[in-house]
């Protein structure tokens, strides 16, 4: 009771106190664990072929080209980066597409108001 009445006491003053049941020491030796990941930067990269051939996948299969990418990025846990050269390859396609048309039609397969949605 006279332990619940200092703290009471000093509650109202404004001092900040901590009382605890058991014996508290200070020792400064702490120990460090570090966790070393096996797997390092250079075997989460693509190789030059995989990225190459996920350029192709994102060029030949265009918007599902890319969605695969994306589920194979999501799925894998070493590799990272399918998506990323697959939606390139969409890009590429999309972009010759265009070109393409122009050429041979003379205009452009869609209305310039059509990109901007907003506008």
């Amino acid at each position: 009771m006279k332990k619940l009445l200092y703290i009471l006491l000093l509650t109202f003053i404004g001092q900040a106190t901590v009382y605890a049941s058991f014996p508290v020491t200070e020792t400064n030796n702490f120990t460090s664990i570090e966790i070393v990941d096996e797997e390092t930067d250079e075997s989460k990269k693509l190789s030059k072929r995989q990225k190459v051939v996920w350029f192709l996948v994102g060029l030949l299969g265009g918007i599902l080209g890319v969605i695969i990418a994306l589920i194979a990025q999501l799925i894998s846990k070493k590799k990272k980066g399918q998506f990323k050269f697959a939606l390139l390859g969409a890009g590429v396609y999309y972009i010759l597409y265009t070109l393409l048309m122009y050429a041979i039609e003379g205009e452009l397969p869609f209305e310039i108001g059509e990109i901007f949605i907003l506008g």
